[in-house]
């Protein structure tokens, strides 16, 4: 038989949460291609914070008619914040359920460290879903309880996963079922802007309203309708741009949209300007509904539009440079150009990111995976993996003591979501201590509490000097508080993050002092990026 005609029992290992993010939307909609090819598809939901969309998730699966489960995993975006305790409690009864079903592959978003293992007890193939990454989250060796089969929507971070993490990676783009084929006329009198995203500094947002700015100020006739999330910092920036230059009547933040069909039917050209994203699935959702894309070069999108054949491909991910792009597309309006950029952006859709394309790729290499991991178990390289029973060896000082412990800490879910972290970093932290260097938390506030308690459980040789806050003075904890500006122009220091909000700009001062991530400072608070 072809491994193309095969019918598979997959199961598919969600996210969980106040909502489904886009890379959880990638996985359900391969699962739905999956069914209606006839293969026995089941969705596995996380309890891990409890059944906030219990209701919502029970109504996505009763509308496809998709059988499902509830269990205990934890998923990670990156290698750092790993739940070592949720491996150990949800292991067995998730392994039993997994069981149950006979399946043929098992299928993740993100990193699913339970659900990898499980797959090596039950000799099962594991894939994971997930797109950007940072090189500085393999800056340490991690105990390998990684995937080894990866898909993602751009080459350009499948290589480098492949790179990092040696995964055996393939690029499938993401899909858009939903789209509305209409004969758009352009002619420059009214052009109606949309960029799509949640308000924040990698989307880049804020160069995209300047870069509409300078277009009306050239000329243009138009509006830009900015869709997503606008909370904090970065969101309260771009309203004020757009109230310090009267650009209320031309710039709207529409905030979140729960129809994006709807939107994109009302508008013209999408403006993406993120600065790290692997694909942005706003580009195929709008290629689907035809729509003129400009866009920076971010991640995979050199991979899929072509500049000034399918749309408009910024050189970098300025202002300047996406109001020069801009310019170039009136151009083409007038010219008559556009019209066969537009005839090229539905071609690009069929290619890449219509259901069939989808299909048959995700078909391909679901039959891929199965050969080779069949080859891969008959040539004994599976009987070297690290096991569940390795894993409980090598963590379990490191529970007993939390658990001895556990008492102490004013927030023990905090402390759990970084043991794994903690013990993988604790030798370079033992050499720190042996070259007498000095120890200081950046942040006076309710993490740094939690982060000295971490330190004075697991690490009880290192001895702080102060905390850092530049907004704080005094003591704080018996320590005293010290403005960073100064530690930093200091050598042979050593700075525990203790902070989420504004992690980015501590980190950046920290890059900017020429400390090493992982050798000069460490971020003991969850990881933002």
């Amino acid at each position: 038989m072809n491994v193309d005609e095969k019918k598979y029992t997959i199961l598919y290992f969600l996210d969980y949460g106040k909502c489904f993010g886009g890379a959880a939307n990638t996985l359900i909609q391969q699962a739905v291609l999956m069914k209606k090819a006839k293969h026995k598809v089941v969705f596995f939901f996380s309890d891990y914070f409890g059944r906030k969309m219990q209701s919502e998730y029970k109504k996505i699966c009763d509308n496809l008619e998709i059988e499902y489960e509830w269990a205990v995993y934890q998923i990670a975006s990156h290698t750092e914040d790993i739940d070592i305790s949720c491996i150990e409690k949800g292991f067995d009864s998730l392994k039993s359920k997994v069981q149950s079903y006979h399946p043929d592959i098992l299928h993740s978003v993100q990193i699913n460290p339970c659900v990898e293992l499980i797959s090596r007890e039950l000799q099962i193939p594991h894939i994971m879903n997930i797109y950007p990454m940072m090189p500085e989250f393999f800056s340490i060796a991690y105990f390998n309880i990684f995937p080894h089969y990866h898909l993602c929507d751009s080459w350009y971070y499948a290589k480098q996963w492949k790179h990092y993490l040696h995964t055996d990676s393939e690029c499938i783009r993401t899909i858009v079922s939903e789209r509305t084929k209409r004969k758009r006329v352009l002619d420059g009198s009214l052009l109606k802007f949309i960029c799509v995203g949640a308000v924040y500094e990698e989307k880049n947002q804020l160069s995209v309203i300047r870069a509409f700015h300078k277009a009306l100020m050239s000329g243009i006739q138009g509006k830009l309708t900015l869709c997503g999330y606008t909370d904090g910092k970065y969101g309260a920036e771009c309203a004020r741009y757009i109230e310090e230059n009267n650009l209320k009547s031309s710039i709207m933040m529409k905030g979140f949209c729960p129809d994006m069909h709807r939107e994109y039917l009302w508008n013209d050209i999408l403006i993406c300007g993120s600065k790290r994203e692997s694909y942005p699935n706003a580009i195929s959702e709008a290629m689907a509904n035809g729509l003129v894309v400009i866009s920076t070069p971010v991640g995979g999108v050199p991979e899929v539009i072509v500049d000034g054949k399918n749309g408009y491909l910024a050189d970098d991910f300025s202002d300047d440079d996406l109001f020069q792009k801009i310019m170039q597309m009136q151009k083409d309006i007038k010219s008559g150009k556009i019209e066969s950029i537009l005839q090229e952006t539905e071609n690009t859709f069929w290619q890449n990111h219509s259901p069939q394309a989808a299909e048959n790729k995700l078909i391909r290499y679901y039959g891929y995976v199965n050969e080779d991991y069949k080859v891969t178990c008959q040539n004994g390289k599976n009987d070297e993996l690290i096991r569940i029973s390795d894993f409980r060896n090598v963590f379990s000082s490191c529970m007993e003591r939390f658990t001895r412990n556990k008492e102490r800490f004013t927030e023990p879910d905090r402390v759990l979501q970084k043991l794994w972290y903690l013990y993988h970093i604790k030798d370079r932290l033992r050499k720190c201590c042996d070259e007498q260097k000095k120890f200081y938390i950046w942040g006076a506030g309710k993490i740094g509490i939690a982060v000295k308690e971490m330190l004075e459980i697991f690490l009880p040789e290192i001895r702080l000097e102060a905390f850092l806050d530049s907004k704080k003075t005094g003591v704080f904890l018996d320590l005293r508080i010290d403005n960073p500006k100064e530690i930093l122009r200091r050598e042979n220091i050593v700075i525990f993050v203790a902070a989420e909000n504004g992690q980015r700009d501590i980190v950046s001062c920290l890059r900017s002092a020429d400390l090493i991530y992982n050798t000069d400072y460490f971020i003991l608070s969850q990881r933002v990026w």
